[in-house]
C-alpha cells in the first residue's frame, strides 16, 4: 500500500498501522496508550524511551516450528544452530519493522521510538546486570493490547501459536485508539504448567501468582523464585535438568540448587567455569554465531569458525519454557515429551555436542579428564567461597 507523508489527522493511523505491519510479517497488531499502561509498572513506562510518548504499538511475529521439535529432542547435531538462526533472524526482524515504523511515523511529524526485540535492558538502574530490567516491558504492552495473554510462565502467546512468537513495540507521540485485551475464554493458556517442568531449575512457581494492574485490568502469571535460575539456565551456565534424566543443550552439569544462597553461590562459580568452555560446535557444518546481544545488525548470523572462546557470545542452549508451549494442550504435552526424552549432551574436547541416554552420558562424563570436568560442574555446595557481589558481566 501506499503510504503518505506530511502531518495528518490521526484518525485512521491505527489501520494503516495495522496493515504496514501485517504486509511485513505480523500475525496481530494492537495499541495501547498512557492511560491502558496507568498504575502499572516502571516497565511499562513508556515515555522512559521517549518523554513525547502517547501511544505504543505492539505485534507479533512466530518462530519457524519446523525447527522447534528437532532442538527440543535434540534430533540431529544442526538441530540447536537451525533454531537459533531461525530465533535470531525473528528478533532482528522484529527489531528492524520497530525501528522503520518509527521512522515511518517520523515523516509523517510525530516523535517515535523503536526498541530492540530483545536483550536490551536499562542499564541506568543500580544492578541492572542482576535484575535485568527492560528499556519497556514489551509484555506488558503485549496483554494490555490484546496482541497475546499471558501463560503460566510469563512467557505470551496467542492462540494457534502458543508461545512460539516474538514480539515487537515502537513508541509514539501519537495518540491513537486503544485495543483491548484478549477475553479470559479466548486465552491461549490451559495451565498445564508443563512450562514449570521444563525449566531445569525450576524458576518458576507451581502455585504462587504474580499479579501486575495495567488501566485498571489485573493480569498475573507464575511468581519468578529466582531470576538467577533462568540466567544459570537459559543463559547457557547449566543443563542438566533437576532430576538428572534430560538436559539442555549446555554441557553444564551442576548439582540443583535447592534455595536461594545455594543459586547465590553458584553463579560466580558457573560463570568461570563457562568461560572455559570452547564454543559449541554444530555437527559438521561448525556453526559458531557472533554475539547475541541488544545489538543486532545484518551480519548477526555471520560465521565465525575461528572463535575459541564463549567471551561475549551467548549461543542460545534453552528458551524451553516458551518453546515447549504451542497453545494446544496435546501439542504442548507432545512437546514436553520430547524434551524429556531427548537425553543428556556431552561436550567434546574440540566443542562438538553429543547427546546420550542419562546413564551413558554420565558414564562419559565420569571418564572425562578431571580438569576438563571442572569447566561443566564443580561442587559448590562444600565451597567455602563467599560470594557477596554477583556480577553479570
Amino acid at each position: 500500500m501506499t503510504i503518505t507523508t506530511g502531518k495528518e489527522t490521526e484518525a485512521g493511523l491505527e489501520e494503516e498501522i495495522t496493515q504496514w505491519l501485517l504486509d511485513r510479517g505480523a500475525i496481530k497488531v494492537g495499541f495501547a496508550t498512557l492511560e491502558t499502561l496507568a498504575g502499572g509498572p516502571e516497565g511499562a513506562n513508556i515515555k522512559y524511551l521517549l518523554p513525547e510518548a502517547e501511544s505504543a504499538i505492539c505485534w507479533a511475529v512466530p518462530l519457524n516450528r519446523s525447527l522447534i521439535r528437532p532442538f527440543l529432542s535434540k534430533a540431529h547435531p544442526e538441530a540447536r544452530a537451525e533454531h537459533e538462526k531461525d530465533n535470531i533472524r525473528v528478533n532482528v526482524k522484529v527489531t528492524k519493522m520497530s525501528m522503520d515504523l518509527a521512522e515511518m511515523l517520523k515523516e509523517k511529524g510525530y516523535k517515535a521510538k523503536g526498541l530492540v526485540a530483545n536483550n536490551k535492558y536499562r542499564e541506568d538502574m543500580p544492578g541492572w546486570k542482576a535484575t535485568l530490567p527492560p528499556e519497556l516491558s514489551i509484555r506488558y504492552v503485549c496483554v494490555r493490547s490484546g496482541v497475546a495473554s499471558f501463560g503460566w510462565s510469563g512467557n505470551v502467546g496467542i492462540k494457534g501459536y502458543g508461545t512460539t512468537i516474538i514480539i515487537g513495540a515502537t513508541v509514539t507521540s501519537a495518540k491513537l485508539q486503544p485495543t483491548d485485551p484478549i477475553p479470559p475464554e479466548e486465552e491461549f493458556c490451559t495451565k498445564c504448567k508443563l512450562c514449570v517442568k521444563s525449566c531445569a531449575f525450576r524458576m518458576f512457581s507451581e502455585d504462587e501468582a504474580l499479579e501486575v494492574t495495567l488501566g485498571g485490568k489485573t493480569f498475573s502469571y507464575s511468581k519468578r523464585i529466582n531470576k538467577f535460575r533462568c540466567i544459570l539456565t537459559c543463559g547457557g551456565f547449566n543443563g542438566l535438568d533437576k532430576m538428572g534424566k534430560w538436559s539442555t543443550w549446555s554441557p553444564g552439569r551442576f548439582e540443583y540448587p535447592e534455595n536461594d544462597a545455594e543459586v547465590q553461590k553458584l553463579m560466580p562459580i558457573a560463570m568461570v567455569s563457562h568461560s572455559k568452555r570452547p564454543m559449541i560446535k554444530d555437527g559438521s557444518k561448525g556453526y559458531v554465531p557472533s554475539a547475541f546481544s541488544g545489538k543486532f545488525s545484518d551480519d548477526q548470523l555471520d560465521i565465525a569458525e575461528d572463535r575459541k572462546s564463549t567471551k561475549g557470545v551467548i549461543q542460545l542452549t534453552c528458551g524451553n519454557c516458551a518453546l515447549i508451549c504451542w497453545g494446544d494442550p496435546k501439542e504442548t504435552a507432545e512437546n514436553y515429551k520430547l524434551l524429556t526424552n531427548s537425553g543428556c549432551v556431552i561436550q567434546k574436547e574440540d566443542g562438538e555436542i553429543v547427546a546420550l541416554p542419562p546413564d551413558k552420558a554420565q558414564e562419559e562424563f565420569d571418564k572425562m579428564d578431571p580438569k576438563l570436568k571442572r569447566r561443566y560442574t564443580k561442587d559448590y555446595k562444600k565451597s567455602r567461597r563467599r560470594n557477596t557481589d554477583v556480577c553479570m558481566a
